[in-house]
């Protein structure tokens, strides 16, 4: 299954520009009256916005700074500027330009000055909000979201969405989480689909996956395309990963059932089965997976491995030997070993052992090479093996010491059988077994 995308990848862009809402003068503020603006910061603003609609953001700058210059030294906000010189939406002009240029530094200080200036001016906010998030100062943006949201009239259910995102943006899961629970309930009918997805993500960023759980269902339903099929495989994660087993089979034999020829539902039935120990079925799913779609290397080794769980060893071992050609490995050769020895191919697995790892060195295979060679009967052989893989002093050290007492034993060479088990009485584990072919062969003297 697919990874969830990281939280970046959802948030969309934000911007708010006050001056596409403006004529002569006139601000973004519908209880705001023209009288409330000087006549002289008007004319100012009104070709600030002439040049800001005709792109020329530099000279819309330079025009506003001018017209602030006229007027120093600036007066602090609350005091009187009857000429309007810094004017909170002089500001709000001067911050949209400086944001316009991607010049985040001097929209964040013009947009302060906004709201310092005019604490209502939500736009300001806004668009403060912006800067601060393309800053990477994410607290700072939710909390002027928040301020925004709160400043509105009506309420703006957008505001505290972004407030939202600009927590989850910035790993504050719990305040993210507080936040879009306050905007569902106060805003169910302005709830999208993207809004749930956030919502969801954010719920299972915070350690709250079962609270997730009815946002994912939902979103399972009722979107389209690759965003539903990638909610449908969220949603049977969430199932496995809660150990809610009965659902999640029951959801995977359905997406089964409905998209048949879709090859990522036969291989989320595969790990749903594999979770339940279901071998067999996890063998049936992956078997129609692999008539969809080419096997990767890891897939047909699973495929070989669940034959091999459920005893048909002829397809495991077929399976095995191709896998070796392109990319040998220990435990595929282990196992192609294991295929070979139930099917009763000794002779066979040991010429694998010899043709992928001709040197090998490592006590798992040559303990395997020496039990095939005793096996085969061939008891001096399969003695020096065993005896070498004591010697590596491996946990397999033991078992290696008693096995090469047996194999002495059936060449008939007491004395080498004899020095074997006694070194084996040594494990604790191996020391009753060796013991009693000590006392055998007492009785064959």
């Amino acid at each position: 299954m697919s990874a969830m995308p990281h939280r970046r990848a959802y948030l969309k862009p934000l911007f708010f520009l006050a001056a596409a809402a403006i004529g002569l003068g006139a601000p973004a503020r519908a209880d705001l009256k023209t009288d409330d603006i000087p006549m002289a910061a008007r004319l100012v603003l009104a070709r600030a916005a002439e040049l800001m609609n005709q792109k020329a953001y530099d000279r819309a700058i330079q025009a506003l700074t001018a017209f602030q210059q006229r007027g120093n030294p600036a007066p602090q906000p609350g005091a009187p500027d009857p000429k309007g010189y810094r004017h909170a939406v002089i500001y709000l002009f001067l911050g949209n330009c400086h944001l316009m240029r991607k010049a985040y530094l001097p929209a964040e200080e013009a947009f302060s000055q906004a709201v310092a200036r005019d604490p209502q001016l939500v736009e300001a906010w806004l668009n403060l909000a912006k800067t601060c998030y393309e800053e990477q100062k994410y607290a700072r943006a939710a909390a002027c979201f928040e301020t925004a949201y709160a400043r509105s009239h009506p309420a703006n259910a957008e505001s505290l969405y972004f407030c939202a995102l600009s927590h989850l943006a910035a790993n504050h899961f719990a305040a993210a989480v507080d936040v879009f629970q306050r905007l569902f309930q106060n805003h169910p009918e302005k709830v999208t689909l993207q809004w749930k997805g956030h919502y969801a993500q954010t719920l299972l960023a915070a350690g709250h996956p079962r609270r997730a759980l009815p946002l994912i269902r939902s979103l399972a339903e009722q979107s389209s395309g690759e965003k539903q099929t990638r909610w449908r495989e969220m949603l049977l994660y969430q199932f496995i990963r809660l150990d809610m087993r009965s659902q999640a089979l029951a959801f995977a034999a359905e997406l089964t059932r409905s998209e048949s020829t879709r090859a990522e539902w036969w291989k989320a039935l595969v790990h749903v089965h594999l979770s339940n120990g279901n071998a067999r079925q996890a063998l049936a799913a992956l078997t129609i997976y692999s008539y969809l779609t080419p096997l990767s290397s890891e897939e047909s080794k699973l495929w070989a491995d669940l034959n091999l769980a459920v005893d048909i060893p002829s397809q495991a071992a077929d399976r095995y030997n191709e896998l070796l050609q392109h990319h040998p490995d220990e435990r595929t050769l282990q196992n192609l070993v294991l295929a070979y020895r139930r099917l009763d191919r000794s002779d066979q697995a040991l010429a694998a052992l010899e043709r992928y790892a001709p040197e090998a060195k490592s006590a798992d295979l040559l303990m395997l090479k020496a039990d095939l060679l005793y096996d085969l009967k061939r008891y001096p052989a399969a003695e020096a093996a065993y005896r070498c893989v004591a010697r590596i002093k491996t946990p397999l050290a033991g078992k290696a010491w008693l096995m090469a007492g047996y194999a002495a034993l059936q060449s008939a060479d007491l004395k080498a059988s004899r020095d074997a088990f006694g070194k084996a009485s040594r494990y604790s584990r191996h020391r009753k077994a060796a013991l009693l072919a000590m006392q055998q062969i007492k009785t064959m003297n």
